[in-house]
């Protein structure tokens, strides 16, 4: 059975066919209908077709019909079935439609809804998400309150919120399905949605409450404050206002005008038939926050201020922030205020964004939601300086030479300063390096904008540098600028290309090559090379050199002279300059054919004899081997070859000359000439035709030629004459007449021989040949090459370490000079020398001493050799010794201390090289050294570890070269509050008259002893020097006429040269490298004040004795007596030890000075210097223990000492415990050690002659033991001082005054010879300015 479909909607036609596929005929074929035997009827049709088909059709199938159908067969053998079974699909239909319903408040709620259909629809429940039906959703899953089964909506404990509209939907998915809305509602009293609520209003404003209650109508409204009822009646500001809502009930309670009061809780009650419900409102007025108050600052630094705060009334509303305000004082609020926003909650707070160094008003405001406060009163504050914050500006670098920069920049701007700018920091180092910066300070520019520069110098050439720059303030130093780069000036190269070589390619041509020099020695990038060449022979004079310039590492010489040795020299050049030159090297270029000989003559000798003579050729191109001589018939055939002959020349190539023989006078000749070197044969000379001849004139073979010779040797000059009779011969020497001499005579062959050449030789000589036939005459030029002249040297300028002299030549000099030697020395140095070329007119010596005399003398040299010395010149360069600056300038005190500005010391043009600093208490008599080593570098060195309200006084020398100046202050240090002291008062003095009438017991006596003992000294010292006194030394007359003045008629300007002022009874610094002692110990001990004394002392850098002179307190008097022993003392044994010996005491000498029979003693020059005492107290004995010599022992007439401590104290006889010891002095004088030449002037124009070592020093001359002198071993008169002397040299007019003597000066063997006669005894007589027996000398 067939059945098309078994699904089939309502309302489709239905077919069923069943076919019988076998079984026997006849069939019986009938339908069941769910098993009940199915008939035709008006809507089912059974239609056989056919003995084995039957068709069943339904027209419109309903759900009726859906059923089993059965199809059975029947024939005679049996029956067969099949069923099949239709389904017909059905759209929903209700069964129970649901409607509204009503619910109570709480109540367990159902509403059914229920629909049939096929397939059995499915029936859900959605509630419209309004209030008015439209849009269903689902409900919420996991609600347990609301439950949908089998098509029943179950809501339990129902509340108004359930109230709505409620979807029914019946759907099986035939049709479009059923849906049913219904409304479900709630009875209930009324209801507020929000229980309790804030709101805000901000004060004066007005504000509306609401509250809206929902539930059945109709619904009554109250207003509660505060729980008290509310009448709008009782206060205007106060109207109720209700609105009826579909839902419910909406009430207004409008506030007109806000006031702080209105801030409390509003209470809205509603009522309906079924309960009520109320809702709270808790009204909040709000309003802007009150001023906060007690502004205060915690704490303050450069950028940041800590303030504090006490927080104000908030206006109901939470303060959000602080707004902190702050700017500077200067300008308004108004466009330049800065904030800083503080959350509410705090009370303190900073500031950090502030700037060093300024003035700033802060104030404060409190902010909430409604507003801000009024801001709080404003405090002022200053912020604290700090290092700047930004780097100079605008860094440029400007190269000025090949050894310094100039840098350029601009402050730092002007926020960034943080103080006021002090100055600048300048580092510069090597690029290339990572060692620290070296600093140098610039001090601020106040000019508004100006650029600051600083140019540094002493840097290396072709250098690249990095530069920085940083700001101070007086808190310290800012930040680095960023490094700029930036290279020194090219300079020109230190060190010559290496390994010159020079290869000779042809007679002209010559290679040369070589190797660059390091790159370290370049100072610049290389640009190329230069090659100086020129004839060897002339490569003095730099007219005759050529250079060729090249970028490669060698070059070809061309067009060079053939034959010729040449010098060349090459160098590197950069954009700075040509570098040093090389070590010339030397190059021969190659033989070449000569020239034709210059001239020739043909002279007839004979009828058959002709003598040919010629010159050699100009340029011979190399050595000529031979010459060869041609000649022939005048007018022969041309084909005809010429004889020949070969002539070797001699070594000088003089006297060329050919005797051709056997021609015929018949006819003329021709003759010519040529030069061969081993190159081959030259160039034929011109002819020269002539005849032979039995008359035979005067000629001369010769040729007119000039001769240079060489000074002291001896030179021929040619005259080689011919004629029948033989000629007569005759010189002329300048146009005289030759007489022959033992220098100059002529030789048989009529030529000149001078002997031993001098200057005077040069000239003109001509030689004249004269007989029958005729006369001729040659003339020769005689140069004589000489040594050259003394030049001409002046000083041009000076500067602190340079000196610029001028170099003329002789004005007599013939030979061209090749160059000079300039020699120099400072006064106590070694000589140098230093060679300048011959077209140097001036040169500058650099790198020399400030402030130092220097000799100098300039020689020329030439091809013969050098010449005489011009005159020494003795300049000296610029720069004097320091300059003292004033106690206001020099010295800040406090109460433990006191600053030295070391920078208000002048240093006179000479650097400062250290200072020594020493102090005292003023009643103290002893020295305390701080340093002997304070270096000029730093502005100021602070001394430290002194009493509070003390008088002290302040000794300070400074040294340079030039020098050193000693400056003594006397200052207070304040007291511990920082006041002053008044002025220290003089102790009164003893009136010296009142002292001397009390102790006449005592004065009278020693006064007559001392005369005597001065009565017998007096004579005994005229009658000694009786034999002694020379009437023509000047110099010792004025000396003893007036002592007192001699020093300054002697030397007028050396009052502006003197040293230091030293006040009494305190110790002079030692002067570095010699050692000093007094012999004023004899003259102390009395009880009265002496006088004072000036002392020579002797500085090793400077040319002469400077005169110390001595103050007396404050009123700066000099005592000067006349007569008194000063710079030796008599019956005193010295100990001088050598020049390279010092300080080894058994290579010294000791000697004694005994009696001089006049007033005064000899100083230096033999003048008698003026004499004043400085008084000392103490013992008069000599020091013992641990001072620079201990006495040993004491016969007869000398004594043995050990060495001590370095350094004595000069000119001071102070007691032994004041004595400088070696602990005082240490590097610093290291320096000065001893100088290496011994020099002396005399009083007149002696020229100073350097030694180059120092001799022995003369053994000492025998005590005298003559009974009128001391002769006792322990005689207190004998003082005994020690001098040391590393220089002794006086090279302005000091020396040895010899009386009528020639002599310059006495050499040290003289002076040793005169010391041994002296030893020996004998006293010669003073005549031919000898020295006599206890003559006093300047050694």
């Amino acid at each position: 059975m067939d059945l098309e479909e078994g699904v089939v909607n309502s309302g489709d036609p239905v077919s069923l066919t069943c076919n019988v596929h076998k079984g026997d005929i006849p069939l019986n074929i009938t339908w069941f209908f769910n098993n009940e035997l199915l008939y035709g009827s008006t809507d089912i049709s059974i239609v056989k077709a056919g003995k084995r088909t039957s068709t069943l059709s339904i027209e419109a199938v309903q759900n009726r019909h859906a059923g089993t159908y059965t199809c059975s067969a029947e024939n005679r053998a049996g029956s067969a079935s099949y069923s099949t079974d239709l389904h017909v699909n059905v759209p929903p239909r209700w069964i129970l439609e649901p409607t509204d319903k009503a619910f109570a408040q709480g109540s367990d709620a159902a509403v059914e809804c229920k629909a049939d259909g096929f397939p059995k629809p499915v029936v859900t429940w959605k509630r419209a998400t309004g209030v008015s039906p439209g849009d269903y959703k689902d409900f919420k899953p996991n609600n347990p309150d609301i439950k949908v089964e089998d098509g029943t909506l179950t809501i339990n404990n129902i509340q108004k919120n359930n109230e709505g509209y409620y979807l029914c939907e019946a759907v099986n998915g035939i049709g479009s399905g059923l849906s049913a809305v219904i409304l479900i509602s709630v009875q209930a009293p009324p209801q507020f949605e929000i229980k309790s609520r804030n709101q805000t209003s901000r004060r004066g404003d007005p504000a509306v409450l609401q509250c809206e209650a929902k539930g059945e109508k109709p619904i009554g409204i109250l207003w509660n404050i505060n729980n008290k009822r509310l009448d709008p009646k009782g206060d205007n500001r106060y109207t109720i206002r209700e609105e009826i809502l579909p839902n419910g009930v909406l009430s207004d309670l409008s506030i007109k005008r806000t006031e702080r009061s209105d801030s409390a809780l509003f209470t809205c009650v509603a009522t309906n038939a079924f309960g009520s419900d109320d809702t709270s409102i808790n009204m909040i007025v709000q309003e802007v926050p009150e001023v906060p108050y007690a502004l205060k600052v915690l704490d303050k630094s450069g950028r940041s201020v800590q303030l504090s705060w006490v927080a104000p009334y908030d206006g109901n509303s939470p303060i959000n922030r602080y707004i902190i305000e702050y700017k500077p004082s200067k300008l308004p609020w108004d466009s330049n205020t800065e904030r800083v926003l503080i959350p509410g909650h705090q009370t303190e707070a900073g500031v950090f964004t502030l700037k060093p160094a300024t003035t700033y008003h802060i104030r404060i405001v409190a902010e909430n939601d409604i507003g801000s406060s009024e801001p709080s009163d404003v405090v002022t504050i200053i912020t604290a300086e700090e290092v700047p914050s930004g780097s100079p500006t605008n860094i440029k670098i400007d190269t000025s030479d090949q050894h310094s920069l100039i840098v350029y920049w601009k402050p730092p701007l002007r926020d960034e300063w943080n103080g006021d700018i002090l100055g600048y920091y300048v580092g510069y180092r090597l690029a290339s390096s990572e060692k620290p910066y070296i600093f140098e300070t610039v001090e601020f520019t106040r000019e508004e904008g100006k650029e600051h520069h600083l140019k540094i110098s002493n840097l290396k050439t072709y250098t690249q540098y990095s530069v920085v720059v940083q700001a101070f303030n007086k808190v310290g130093a800012g930040p680095l600028s960023d490094d700029v780069k930036a290279y020194t000036a090219e300079g020109v190269p230190e060190q010559p290309p290496d390994k010159i070589t020079c290869t000779t390619l042809t007679s002209q041509t010559i290679r040369v090559s070589w190797v660059s020099p390091p790159l370290t020695s370049a100072n610049g990038v290389i640009k190329g090379y230069k090659v100086i060449y020129g004839p060897s022979d002339s490569w003095f004079d730099e007219k005759t050199k050529d250079a060729k310039i090249t970028a490669s590492s060698e070059t070809i010489l061309h067009v060079l002279k053939k034959y010729t040795n040449y010098t060349m020299e090459v160098l590197a050049f950069t954009s700075g300059g040509d570098g040093v030159r090389s070590t010339p090297v030397h190059c021969q270029t190659e033989q070449d054919v000569p020239e034709a000989p210059i001239a020739v003559k043909a002279l007839v000798m004979s009828d058959d004899s002709i003598l040919v003579s010629w010159k050699p050729p100009l340029e011979p191109n190399g050595i000529i081997e031979y010459y060869t001589v041609y000649y022939k018939q005048v007018g022969a055939d041309e084909k005809e070859k010429p004889k020949s002959q070969k002539i070797v020349p001699n070594l000088k190539n003089q006297n060329l000359s050919y005797q051709a023989k056997n021609l015929d006078s018949n006819f003329k000749y021709e003759f010519w000439v040529t030069a061969a070197t081993t190159m081959g044969e030259g160039q034929a000379s011109k002819k020269a035709t002539v005849s032979p001849n039995s008359s035979v004139p005067a000629k001369i073979a010769s040729f007119d030629d000039t001769f240079t010779t060489t000074y002291k040797e001896d030179v021929t000059l040619p005259c080689l004459a011919v004629g029948v009779p033989p000629p007569t011969i005759s010189w002329k020497i300048k146009g005289v007449q030759f007489t022959v001499s033992d220098q100059i005579r002529q030789q048989p062959d009529g030529s000149l021989l001078i002997r031993d050449v001098s200057r005077t030789d040069a000239g003109e000589y001509s030689c004249h040949v004269e007989n029958d036939f005729g006369q001729d005459t040659v003339t020769h030029q005689l140069i004589v090459n000489a040594p050259p002249y003394a030049p001409q040297v002046t000083l041009t300028s000076t500067t602190t370490s340079s000196l610029t002299i001028k170099v003329k030549p002789h004005d007599s000099d013939i030979e061209p000079i090749h160059g000079y030697t300039i020699h120099h020395k400072p006064e106590f140095g070694e000589w140098e020398t230093v060679q300048v070329g011959p077209s140097v007119e001036k040169y500058t010596l650099d790198h020399l001493l400030c402030g130092t005399r220097y000799q100098l003398y300039v020689t020329a040299y030439n091809s013969i050799g050098t010449g005489d010395p011009s005159d020494t010149i003795n300049p000296r360069t610029n720069g004097d010794k320091p300059i003292i600056p004033s106690a206001d300038k020099f010295i800040d005190e406090l109460s433990d201390s006191i600053t030295l500005h070391l920078n208000a010391w002048l240093d006179g043009g000479c650097p400062m090289l250290y200072f020594v600093i020493e102090h005292k208490k003023k009643i103290s008599n002893e020295w305390i050294q701080v340093s002997n080593n304070v270096k000029p570098g730093g502005p100021n060195f602070v001394l430290l570890g002194l009493e509070p309200a003390t008088w002290y006084h302040l000794r300070v020398t400074a040294h340079n070269n030039a020098g050193f100046n000693v400056a003594e202050y006397e200052f207070a240090t304040l007291t511990i509050n920082g006041g002053t002291i008044a002025p220290a008062r003089e102790i009164p003095k003893e009136d010296t008259l009142q002292t001397i009438l009390a102790n006449l017991n005592l004065v009278v006596p020693i006064v007559m002893g001392v005369f005597v003992i001065i009565v017998a000294i007096v004579v005994l010292c005229v009658l000694k020097g009786k034999g002694n006194y020379q009437k023509d030394d000047v110099v010792y007359n004025q000396s003893v006429m007036n002592a007192a003045s001699t020093l300054d008629k002697r030397r007028p300007d050396l009052r502006d040269e003197l040293g230091y002022i030293a006040p009494p009874n305190r110790k002079l610094p030692p002067v570095p490298g010699s050692n000093y002692n007094t012999c004023d110990r004899i003259k102390r001990g009395t009880g009265l004040r002496g006088h004072y004394r000036t002392h020579s002392t002797w500085d090793p850098r400077r040319h002469m004795y400077e005169e110390l002179r001595t103050h007396r307190g404050s009123n700066e008097t000099v005592h000067t007596h006349r007569g008194l022993d000063d710079e030796i003392c008599p019956y005193a044994t010295f100990h001088l030890l050598g020049f390279r010996e010092e300080m080894d005491p058994t290579k010294a000498m000791q000697f004694q000075t005994f009696p001089h029979p006049h007033s005064g003693t000899i100083g230096p020059s033999g003048m008698n210097t003026p004499h004043q005492i400085h008084s000392r107290s103490g013992s008069q004995s000599m020091p013992r223990q641990n001072r620079r010599y201990d006495r040993v022992g004491s016969q007869g007439n000398g004594s043995i000492y050990s060495p001590g401590p370095e350094y004595d104290d000069p000119a001071n006889c102070a007691p032994e415990d004041e004595q400088y010891g070696s602990q005082y002095y240490g590097a610093p004088y290291d320096h000065y050690g001893s100088r290496g030449s011994i020099g002396r002037r005399s009083f007149g124009s002696l020229r100073l002659q350097p030694t180059q070592s120092s001799p022995e020093p003369p053994p000492p001359p025998p005590r005298n033991h003559d009974p009128s002198f001391n002769d006792s071993k322990d005689s207190n008169e004998i003082s005994e001082a020690e001098c040391d002397r590393d220089q002794l040299i006086n090279t302005r007019t000091y020396g040895v005054i010899r009386g009528n003597s020639k002599v310059d000066g006495m050499t040290h063997e003289e002076m040793r010879k005169l010391i041994e006669r002296n030893e020996t005894g004998k006293a010669p007589a003073a005549t031919n300015g000898q020295f006599t027996a206890y003559d006093t000398v300047a050694v």
